[in-house]
């Protein structure tokens, strides 16, 4: 941080000092007019303008203004790829008044999409009127991520 100001400063002290040493070493009488005045300011504005130039030739930064406002823009929605036939869902009745709502496995076998993601704990073995069935639990498959077609 105090790089820039000493370089700066020994740059106006060297401005400083070689304008008036420039006005010592002269032979001239002293007097106040208005031409003096005007060469100093113009060697000190000059040697000001030389020293600024010497300071930042070696500058490398380049200023572009303020860096580009980037958005971030969601990405469209993706159709849902765990789609279960809806001819599959089924309510299966058992003895005791039991009802389970659910997904025929054979049903989902031969009809679903993509069964190797059936999720195997979702798979139960239920006895209805019927017989034993193997249904996929509906409740556990909306959960593991799959929707009703």
């Amino acid at each position: 941080m105090l790089k820039p100001f000493s370089r700066s400063l020994a740059a106006a002290g060297l401005t400083l000092s070689v304008a008036l040493g420039g006005l010592a070493a002269t032979t001239t009488e002293a007097r106040a007019d208005n031409d003096n005045l005007r060469n100093f300011l113009g060697a000190a504005a000059g040697l000001v303008i030389l020293g600024s130039i010497l300071e930042n030739r070696h500058d490398n930064r380049r200023y572009h203004g303020h860096a580009p406002v980037t958005r971030h823009v969601a990405p469209a929605p993706v159709p849902h790829r765990l789609t279960a036939p809806s001819a599959c869902y089924h309510q299966f009745r058992g003895p005791n008044n039991l009802h389970l709502r659910g997904y025929s496995a054979h049903c989902m076998y031969t009809h679903a999409p993509r069964r190797a993601a059936l999720p195997d704990r979702c798979l139960d073995r239920v006895f209805t009127y019927q017989g034993w069935r193997q249904v996929y639990d509906a409740q556990c498959l909306y959960r593991h991520g799959w929707v009703r077609s």
